[in-house]
């Protein structure tokens, strides 16, 4: 048989007084809430008048000598923990020495006879129940006090995190509102440093929206100036005179209008290519850089700060609202529709068998 290497000793010897410390501390805690009850008066002269043996016997060995039975349970405890901290320094567990009596705390105070600090012994048997979880001999997860308790504990959670929140982003509208530094933060911290992404979107939208809309609506584009030209020709008056001549007037009117249509045509036509050109996105890199450096140029109450600020209240009202959703009872909701369904799918199929 292979021998056991000093590790593995170790490590069911540990494990042992696990469970010698698990078996001690469920008979003490036991004994403690038993005689707690025990005291009350009401239970006292029921156990004395219908289980009058039992109750001379607890009352006379148990009850009376009660501190000295627990001292001896303290002093198992005590034996205990001096043995876990002498082992924790032979095995540098800790940074200093003196650190494991700090960490382990409870164990210290639980040991001190006095009614409310025994209850902290219950901490030792969270303690022991965890390392034995993290050794995997034992397996809590699957237990049912297991769920309710990670249950409510993620319920607790997330009610005290989301008030927590909530109070926060109240108060960074609150400071937004009365014209505090957060929207100057914004811009300079937020927007300012993804300025060459922005720039780049700018960019890029525009150069689609010039190919995509304004260069596919080139037609109407051209009706649009030709009526504008003709409006504005009707309305001078030395063009007016020009129509007047016989023949001739209407033809050079025409003319005109035409040559002025199709030159203003060209040079719209040349403007839209060239920016709408990937070549050319310099000069539309520094034309959204211009409008993105105005932003600091504007007064302090200026139209664009407020709309900054509206956007930020708006934009953490949002968030707000989203923290406000209770997750868990979502979640609830859905599991309960989820198990109505499953049973409902059983009881058809148990309907269907002959």
């Amino acid at each position: 048989m292979k021998k056991k290497t000093k590790l593995e000793i170790n490590f069911y010897v540990a494990i042992v007084i696990d469970i010698i410390m698990m078996i001690l501390l469920t008979v003490n805690l036991s004994l403690i809430v038993f005689d707690w009850i025990f005291a009350v008066a009401f239970v006292n002269g029921f156990l004395e008048k219908y289980t009058p043996d039992f109750y001379d016997y607890y009352y006379h060995q148990i009850h009376l000598n009660f501190t000295a039975i627990d001292l001896l349970f303290v002093a198992a405890f005590l034996s205990e923990f001096l043995l876990s901290w002498v082992l924790a320094i032979v095995r540098n567990v800790y940074h200093k020495w003196f650190f494991y009596p700090f960490i382990h705390w409870y164990d210290i105070l639980g040991c001190i006879p006095v009614g409310s600090l025994r209850f902290l012994r219950i901490l030792r048997v969270f303690s022991i129940l965890i390392r034995l979880q993290n050794l995997k001999i034992i397996d809590l997860s699957k237990t049912y006090l297991f769920a309710k308790l990670t249950k409510y504990y993620g319920i607790i959670v997330e009610e005290i995190s989301d008030r927590v929140v909530v109070n926060i982003i109240e108060g960074v509208q609150e400071e937004i509102d009365e014209g505090g530094p957060v929207v100057d933060a914004i811009i300079n911290k937020v927007i300012r440093p993804k300025q060459d992404i922005l720039v780049e979107w700018v960019s890029r939208r525009l150069e689609y929206a010039l190919e995509r809309d304004v260069l596919i609506k080139k037609q109407e584009l051209d009706l649009y100036v030709k009526d504008l030209i003709s409006e504005s020709l009707s309305k001078n008056a030395e063009l007016k005179t020009i129509e007047q001549v016989p023949v001739m007037g209407r033809i050079i009117m025409e003319t005109i209008e035409n040559a002025i249509t199709n030159v203003i045509n060209n040079v719209l036509d040349k403007i839209i290519t060239d920016l709408a050109s990937y070549k050319n996105r310099e000069l539309v890199n520094d034309a959204t850089n211009v409008i993105l450096n105005s932003i600091e140029y504007e007064d302090e109450e200026s139209a664009l700060k407020d709309v900054f600020k509206e956007i930020s209240i708006d934009a953490l009202e949002i968030i707000k609202e989203q923290v406000k959703v209770q997750k868990w009872k979502i979640k609830e909701e859905t599991e309960s529709e989820t198990t109505e369904t499953e049973q409902k799918n059983i009881e058809l199929l148990m309907m269907d068998k002959p």
